[in-house]
């Protein structure tokens, strides 16, 4: 057999590998169903659901061929940890696997993050990469990133060791319940590295942005406190967020497989990287963020003619103000009227503390006055 043949059928070999080892529809959804089920009673940290669950997500990594602990913290609470290979260098996977509750199921936010994360891991660890794959499933994110504060304060392998953390977060329905769709991918602007392997797997329904625009909201910010380069993944809020109607039926699997197949490309990137990528306090915007963020607001007055006066009011003044080079309080101001929206629920303290001072400063009390009334609406709901 010649090279040229030789060369063929191992490629043909390898294909076939990660071919079988892709993520399916129906291996996320089995995740998601198991750990959004009644039976997990939201899966609050501390009880019997999230301790249930922990167990769960080990014995899957265990029965996928991967090194697993689970390290205990305060309250009966736990991360699971599992690792796959031998070398020093890793790429850390990581989502939470709380929930809110009884009553509430919890499946886009987490379990779907945790779904990617377990089927992601499976994935990487038969293809053989330069890096090890450490996946920790965190607890207690919803009180504030306890688990991946224990975490990175006692880390199980060196976090300079990381090539990078991909933090997965509110996974499986379109953005703001739009028809399009949205990958939101946070964390480029402090690495130029990962920058330029995003930029290199970009498409049309990525949205890169700062992170400063959501704010230390989700298991990436304890890595980014450490100067871990990270990246962070999410389909962002939506009406049933941290309601009953989170349920797993409403999970588009299809969309979630096509999107964790894009991560992994961009795993595969990072992990093929000659040097770990840096980690720079001289944040550089995407370039992109401009565009993105004025397609949303687009999109939603598109979509949604019947909006209340003060986000009319917002969406049309913060377009006519998104630039390149506009100041960055106004793209922060930006993702806080759209995220207010996305979870009218929870919305008055973006309202209260963040838009109506920012418009009774540019001297607009017609849009402060609009913003005022609309947080009384759901001041009960926030109370």
């Amino acid at each position: 057999m010649n090279t040229r043949r030789i060369s063929l059928l191992i490629l043909s070999v390898m294909t076939a590998v990660v071919s079988m080892a892709a993520v399916t529809p129906d291996n996320l959804r089995g995740h998601v169903e198991w750990l959004s089920a009644p039976a997990r009673e939201g899966r609050r940290a501390g009880l019997a659901g999230a301790v249930e669950s922990a167990q769960y997500i080990a014995r899957q990594f265990e029965a996928m061929g991967f090194r697993t602990q689970t390290q205990e913290f305060t309250n009966n609470r736990r991360n699971v940890i599992a690792r796959a290979g031998t070398a020093n260098r890793y790429i850390l996977l990581g989502a939470h696997y709380d929930g809110q509750g009884k009553g509430n199921p919890s499946a886009s936010d987490n379990a779907a993050g945790v779904a990617v994360m377990m089927e992601l891991a499976r994935q990487l660890k038969a293809e053989n990469l330069p890096v090890s794959i450490v996946a920790i499933a965190f607890d207690d994110e919803e009180q504030g990133l306890q688990g991946s504060i224990h975490y990175v304060g006692n880390p199980v392998l060196p976090l300079e060791d990381a090539q990078a953390a991909l933090i997965f977060d509110t996974f499986g329905r379109p953005f703001l319940d739009l028809h399009s769709w949205t990958l939101f991918v946070l964390g480029t602007e402090s690495s130029p590295e990962l920058a330029g392997v995003v930029e290199k797997r970009g498409q049309a329904d990525m949205l890169v942005a700062g992170a400063d625009l959501i704010g230390p909201r989700s298991d990436f910010a304890p890595f980014a406190g450490k100067r871990v380069p990270y990246l962070f993944f999410s389909h962002g809020t939506h009406q049933d967020y941290h309601g009953p109607g989170d349920t797993a039926d409403r999970v588009n699997y299809a969309r979630l497989a096509q999107d964790a197949g894009t991560i992994a490309n961009i795993a595969r990137d990072i992990a093929g990287l000659k040097q770990r990528p840096s980690f720079s306090a001289e944040e550089r915007y995407p370039a992109r963020e401009t565009e993105a963020l004025n397609r949303i607001l687009t999109n939603t007055r598109a979509e949604r003619p019947d909006l209340p006066p003060a986000y009319k009011l917002m969406f049309d003044d913060l377009q006519q103000k998104i630039h390149p080079g506009a100041p960055r309080e106004t793209f922060q101001m930006a993702a806080a009227a759209i995220l207010a929206l996305a979870t009218p629920r929870f919305s008055p303290f973006m309202l209260d503390f963040e838009l109506e001072p920012y418009y009774e400063k540019m001297k607009r009390p017609d849009i402060a006055g609009a913003i005022q009334a609309e947080s009384k609406k759901w001041e009960s709901f926030a109370n």
